[in-house]
């Protein structure tokens, strides 16, 4: 068992190349730091469009979600970042296939996600307009920045940049976006292992987080132990047997962080008190033994579980994504 939980490890750190998005691009032209771009490049390569500073990238896999026992949980999702109605030719489970999302701390929690699939730009302008308010019952707001349209609604909100590629997020994080395309260059600034790991093959879904910029983390480490010295988390997860697999690997500031980090891990019970996750949802001795292996400074692990704990996990995201959860900066 340990000896498969390596191999994980093995594969997390040496991971292929990103892949591109298949679009055509439709001959769209968008001006990028006062230059004209074609729009297929930026569908090509929607990474490019996160501001610098991510504290934690994910990526969701949306086509083969919507086909799981989650596809509900990743359509109010959609919701939130796209507030649109029928009337928008928009259908979540139908034109969304994939999301990038970076979160921030720029002025408090800020995110910025990029969504990819099929948008009809000209229905979608036409239902916005005419939209006043929102199904969360707050008003739709049409504003102008970095000269495009703008659509928010209690802090967050979308601009579609392309007939392939959206952007959404709170406030702050679309217009940080939005001015590396008005005053930048088409090109990463999101660190390349990120990058990497979202482009796994066969990975429904991906999380990467650099919490060497957080000092904040140090203070849960006594409420979550694996914490204290974390420097780089990776994890991935699929939809195969039993349910949900997660597999990932933490990187550590030294060996002996790495040590007490793969002891902590093995207690599931621990973890689960501080995230008040899966004793909620009546898991208890059920909970499957994680594996756990540590290499030097690196920490690899292995768990699988049925897909309620990724429900719950969802259902904290669309919470966080709801339009009124993020105030508006001061």
């Amino acid at each position: 068992m340990i000896r498969r939980t390596a191999l994980f490890a093995s594969a997390l750190l040496t991971l292929s190349a990103p892949c591109a998005f298949g679009c055509s691009g439709d001959g769209e032209v968008i001006l990028i730091g006062g230059e004209n771009v074609k729009g297929e490049d930026i569908d090509r390569d929607p990474l490019a469009l996160l501001p610098r500073g991510v504290v934690m990238l994910g990526y969701l896999d949306a086509q083969t979600m919507f086909q799981t026992g989650l596809g509900p949980d990743i359509g109010r999702l959609v919701a939130n970042l796209l507030p649109l109605g029928p009337e928008s030719n928009f259908v979540p489970a139908r034109d969304v296939v994939k999301l990038y999302g970076g979160m921030y701390a720029m002025q408090g929690a800020d995110f910025c996600v990029i969504a990819q699939g099929n948008f009809d730009t000209e229905a979608i302008g036409k239902a916005a307009d005419a939209r006043a308010v929102t199904a969360f019952g707050l008003p739709l707001v049409k504003s102008r920045y970095a000269d495009r349209d703008m659509y928010t609604a209690g802090n967050v909100g979308f601009v579609v940049l392309t007939s392939h590629t959206a952007l959404s997020g709170n406030e702050t994080g679309m217009r940080r976006a939005l001015d590396r395309l008005r005053f930048g260059k088409l090109e990463r600034s999101v660190p390349s292992w990120m990058i990497d790991l979202t482009s796994t093959k066969g990975a429904a879904f991906a999380v990467a987080g650099d919490l060497t910029s957080q000092p904040g983390i140090a203070e849960a480490a006594g409420q979550l132990p694996f914490v204290s010295g974390l420097r780089n988390i990776r994890i991935l997860g699929n939809f195969q047997p039993p349910g949900v697999n997660f597999v990932g690997a933490l990187t550590y500031a030294d060996a002996a962080s790495a040590q007490n980090g793969a002891s902590s891990l093995q207690n599931v019970r621990q973890l689960t008190q501080f995230m008040s996750l899966l004793s909620s949802l009546g898991f208890g001795g059920s909970v499957p033994p994680m594996q756990v292996a540590q290499n030097g400074n690196d920490v690899a692990f292995t768990l699988p579980l049925d897909d309620r704990f990724v429900r719950l996990l969802l259902g904290r995201v669309v919470d966080l994504t709801r339009p009124g959860a993020f105030a508006p900066p001061h």
